[in-house]
């Protein structure tokens, strides 16, 4: 047996008030099944009839299947199938008022139709069926009226069936979203690490190989880079910590990264003593989501030349113009069309497409794209690297 969800009109209830409803609907069934019972049987039919507490206890019987649908719903359809069928084929209930135990068999039929498994539900009403044909037609003996219980209790059934497909069908569609929604959020969480990693620990790398050159003429230019590898160190902490936080349920929403805090980006590149030129031109007020995807693709470029440009310089060009962003990235390192052919420049270039730095470039053109965006990264015509491209965004 399975739990299923309530229906539309039903949504928002809890169990124990769907129960109650329930017990409701069993009183108004008692109510009427001993109404039924209470009815004489019409001509020519035996003019025998039950004493009153019988009705009485038919209508109460009749209620039980009802208030327990759904908590036991193949206990109930057998024993409403039971009850009904005995009430009508005994003539407690005569034949014309058999509407009485009908709500009931169709009450159950619909709940076993939405909470058990289709094959076992599939017997019960097929056994239902042929229970209640041969009962009506040797009580009624009216063709016509026996097949439209059947079609009735028949439909009923069909339409608890089909609340049950739709029901896991939207439940399919809730978890594969769910899914998604996560796979997303993963990969951004991935990229965000990435970018926050490889940033920071080049930055450090650089500075520790400064400060080991020059350990022994110029301690205080050693000491100064040993201050930046730490606070470099912190930074990195406190974003790692900001990032993995959001994999925590309980984590406090911190402000996301953008264009605002480029400067912080370019500072810590200049301490790893590449002269960075930051331009950025236009209206500054871009949506989260580009000002996070600029400063992220900021962040690798700049992580790339630290790692494998041997640059000097390096400019950081924007341009916002309305409804779209222009990014670009040059440096004066290795990689440019004159050395193409050159080991260095192989090694860079596949740097870009391999092992971490391969991650980085994947992550770049997936926030490209993510505003209609293509990613160029590659020699430059005057020498060189270039990483540009065009986000698009409403106005």
């Amino acid at each position: 047996m399975t739990t299923a969800a309530p229906s539309v009109l039903l949504r928002g209830l809890s169990r124990g008030q769907l129960l109650a409803i329930d017990a409701l609907l069993a009183v108004a069934v008692a109510l009427l099944g001993w109404s039924a019972a209470v009815e004489a049987p019409l001509p020519p039919r035996p003019s025998w009839h039950e004493p009153a507490w019988l009705s009485v206890l038919t209508g109460v019987l009749l209620a039980a299947p009802v208030a327990v649908r759904r908590l036991r719903p193949e206990a109930a359809a057998w024993a409403g199938l039971a009850l009904a069928t005995a009430a009508v084929g005994s003539g407690v209930i005569p034949d014309y008022a058999g509407i009485a135990p009908m709500v009931v068999l169709a009450l159950v039929l619909y709940t076993v139709g939405t909470d058990v498994e289709v094959r076992r539900s599939l017997w019960l009403v097929l056994i239902s069926l042929a229970v209640v044909g041969v009962v009506f037609g040797w009580t009624v003996r009216e063709p016509f009226e026996v097949g439209l219980v059947l079609w009735v209790l028949g439909l009923c059934w069909t339409v608890g069936l089909t609340v049950r497909e739709r029901r896991a069908y939207a439940a399919r569609s809730h978890e594969q979203a769910t899914e998604l929604a996560l796979g997303h959020e993963r990969l951004r969480i991935a990229r965000d690490l990435h970018d926050i990693v490889a940033h920071n620990m080049s930055v450090i790398a650089a500075r520790a190989a400064v400060a080991d050159h020059i350990a022994d003429d110029q301690p205080q230019e050693m000491r100064e880079s040993l201050r930046i590898i730490a606070a470099t160190s912190r930074e990195a902490l406190a974003e790692l910590r900001r990032a993995l936080g959001a994999l925590r349920a309980e984590a406090v929403v911190v402000p996301t990264p953008g264009l605002a805090d480029l400067g912080g980006l370019v500072a810590s590149a200049r301490s790893a003593r590449l002269a960075v030129d930051l331009e950025l031109r236009g209206d500054r007020a871009v949506p989260e989501g580009v000002g996070v995807a600029v400063f992220r693709m900021v962040q690798e470029a700049l992580t790339n030349v630290l790692k494998h440009a041997r640059a000097t310089t390096c400019r950081v060009d924007i341009d916002i113009g309305r409804g779209e962003l222009r990014l670009e990235v040059t440096d004066n390192g290795s990689g440019g069309a004159r050395d193409a052919g050159s080991r260095d420049n192989g090694a860079r270039e596949g740097g870009m497409r391999e092992g971490g730095m391969g991650q980085g470039l994947i992550g770049m053109r997936e926030r490209a794209a993510m505003f209609g965006g293509d990613l160029i990264a590659g020699p430059g015509p005057q020498g060189g690297w270039v990483v540009a491209t065009t986000l698009r965004y409403a106005s």
